[in-house]
């Protein structure tokens, strides 16, 4: 048996073991199904390709967190039904955009709103062992509005959230908070005031990296020494099976997080804007292989992201103008008219001449592109082709 088939069968064993006997493996959505019990008519799925990575990537854990992981799930037990109950068990969570969507009819939709590019706030119900996403179906059952779900869970997260006093740092510290499970650390960025809070301990105004779903760091805003962490950060969240984001962020004049922005013309520039398109071209690629399963009319395009010889990056699409297409928002577009090479414009070139509009039911955004691009419109967008 290869890696995976070894995989597997321990997952299955261990279900087994712990009682789950009509455990089935799907091999093509890479996931278990069971029965949480005998009245239920429909599985459960447990998807297996988080859990597989995290062993594969630190193998000597590979028992214990196949043991726990399926001990959690067992255990999980269906939400309160009424609202007094479920209520203060709600927590809000950072995710991926492309988190937890499905092109399967029959599974609920994730109730989620965006709160930074790339990045969506969903929230869930957190007890001692486990955790478990809300649907936009179970707000509607308790008989509340999504904002009130969404406030709730914020609440509830500031009430346990508050940090022991501590002295104001005399120079730029970097704090590391890693979450155990209970603390919610990322979602904290959810918060209003709560990173701006943050100013005197870190020693200047803060800017924070959430890599991945259990992990916060913050430290002082400060762009000539950001170099060193900003690589940091990306290499953890290339790592990390539960990957979140390699962007900075900061607060605004009113204290809303948002992402960070060196001044003009600093050579740190270069990596905030690697980090912001490694997180476009990684949400980008999540959604276009959901789409493909889709059967869609139009063709779903590649962000792909690209080198300079002095360190800057820059995402390309491409765009045959014959096919209709649904474009992510990329700094180039590579047109291709009849069959002939390709040549690249900005993208303010192609929104500029009203050749795509937002496609607005798509999330991270996709723009349809229009059915038909005339000789006098390709003379116009040749005139402003470059060289990436």
């Amino acid at each position: 048996m290869d890696a995976r088939e070894n995989f597997v069968a321990e997952v299955l064993s261990e279900m087994r073991a712990q009682g789950a006997s009509d455990a089935r493996f799907d091999e093509e959505r890479f996931a278990v199904a069971y029965q949480r019990d005998a009245d239920a008519t429909q599985p459960v799925w447990m998807y297996l390709a988080t859990l597989f990575a995290e062993c594969e990537r630190e193998p000597e854990t590979r028992t214990d967190r196949i043991r726990r992981y399926v001990t959690t799930l067992l255990g999980t037990q269906e939400p309160p039904a009424d609202w007094a109950s479920v209520r203060p068990l709600l927590r809000p969570v950072l995710r991926g955009a492309m988190f937890g969507r499905s092109n399967e009819s029959n599974r609920p939709a994730v109730l989620r709103r965006p709160a930074q590019p790339f990045l969506d706030e969903l929230v869930v119900v957190d007890r001692p062992t486990s955790m478990s996403y809300v649907t936009a179906a179970m707000a509607a059952n308790w008989g509340v509005g999504d904002e009130e779900v969404f406030a709730t869970a914020r609440g509830n997260l500031a009430a346990g959230g508050v940090l022991p006093d501590a002295e104001p740092a005399e120079g730029p510290v970097l704090l590391r908070f890693v979450d155990d499970g209970d603390a919610y650390w990322p979602s904290h960025l959810l918060l209003d005031g709560w990173l701006a809070s943050l100013a005197g301990r870190v020693g200047g105004p803060p800017i924070a990296f959430v890599p991945d779903v259990n992990t916060l760091m913050v430290t002082a805003a400060d762009p000539d020494g950001l170099a060193p962490l900003l690589e940091l950060i990306a290499d953890e969240y290339l790592e990390a099976p539960r990957r979140l984001s390699p962007v900075g962020y900061t607060v605004d004049a009113v204290g809303r997080v948002v992402p960070y922005a060196a001044p003009s013309g600093h050579s740190v520039s270069a990596m905030l804007g690697r980090a912001e398109r490694l997180l476009a071209t990684h949400e980008y690629a999540a959604q276009r292989e959901l789409l493909a399963e889709a059967d869609l009319p139009e063709f779903v395009a590649k962000l792909e992201l690209f080198a300079r010889d002095d360190g800057s990056v820059f995402t390309v699409t491409a765009w045959t103008t014959s096919l209709p297409t649904l474009l992510p928002r990329a700094d180039y577009v590579g047109l291709v008219v009849d069959g002939a090479e390709p040549f690249f414009v900005p993208w303010p070139a192609v929104t500029g001449e009203g050749l795509c509009a937002e496609a607005v039911e798509y999330r991270p955004v996709r723009y349809r592109t229009v059915p038909d691009v005339g000789p006098p419109l390709v003379t116009v967008l040749r005139q402003q082709a470059v060289d990436p």
